[in-house]
C-alpha cells in the first residue's frame, strides 16, 4: 500500500488519544470509528467538516516539525515515538494505582484482571497492531516526504463514508449505522 494512503490512519488514531473523550459514546474508546469524534472541537456528538478540518490541520503541523508543508518519515519516527512514550506513561499511571512510581505484583494482577490489561485500552493501539505511519515502510515510498493533501486524503474518504446523509457533519448515530471495517 503506498505510503500517503496509510499516514491518514495515523492521524485518526492519534487524535483521538489526544483529546475529546467526552465526545464519545459511553463504552467506546480509541480507535475505530468513534476515533472521528475525538476532533469534535465543541463535544456537541457532531463533527463537522470544518472540525474535522482544522484537526487534520493540526495534527499534520504537529508531525511537520520542520515546518516546511511536507512530513518527512524521519518526522512521522519521532512523532510515533512521542506518542508511544505518552501512551506507556498514560498505561502505567492507570496501573499505579497507589501513585507511588512502582508497580507492585498485586497492581500487576489487577491490571489483568482489568479488560484493558496492562497494555491499556484495546483498540487501533492494541498490541501488535501497526497500521499506516505506525508500520515500517519498505520500498520508494519510505524516503518520500508527504504532502497534506496526501496526508489527509484516505481521512477525507474515511469522514465522507461517514456521513451517510452527506450534510457535511457525522454524528454518532452515522457511526453506529457503519459497518465494522468501513471506515
Amino acid at each position: 500500500m503506498h505510503l500517503s494512503t496509510q499516514l491518514p490512519l495515523l492521524a485518526l488514531a492519534t487524535l483521538a488519544l489526544a483529546g475529546a473523550a467526552a465526545a464519545q459514546p459511553p463504552g467506546r474508546g480509541p480507535g475505530g470509528p468513534f476515533s472521528l469524534l475525538a476532533m469534535d472541537t465543541n463535544a456537541d456528538g457532531k463533527l463537522t467538516r470544518a472540525e474535522f478540518d482544522a484537526g487534520q490541520r493540526a495534527h499534520f503541523a504537529e508531525i511537520d516539525t520542520n515546518k516546511d508543508g511536507t512530513a518527512a518519515p524521519e518526522e512521522f519516527r519521532k512523532f510515533r515515538e512521542t506518542k508511544r512514550a505518552e501512551m506507556s506513561k498514560i498505561r502505567f499511571d492507570a496501573i499505579d494505582k497507589d501513585k507511588n512510581g512502582q508497580v507492585s505484583q498485586a497492581e500487576l494482577a489487577a491490571a489483568k484482571d482489568d479488560k484493558a490489561g496492562p497494555e491499556g485500552p484495546r483498540g487501533h493501539h492494541g498490541r501488535g497492531r501497526d497500521h499506516g505511519a505506525h508500520g515500517k515502510h519498505g520500498g520508494d515510498d519510505a524516503a518520500k516526504p508527504v504532502s497534506f493533501t496526501e496526508f489527509s486524503a484516505r481521512a477525507l474518504e474515511g469522514f465522507t463514508r461517514a456521513d451517510a446523509n452527506q450534510d457535511g457533519t457525522v454524528t454518532i448515530s452515522e457511526l453506529q449505522a457503519l459497518k465494522p471495517g468501513k471506515l
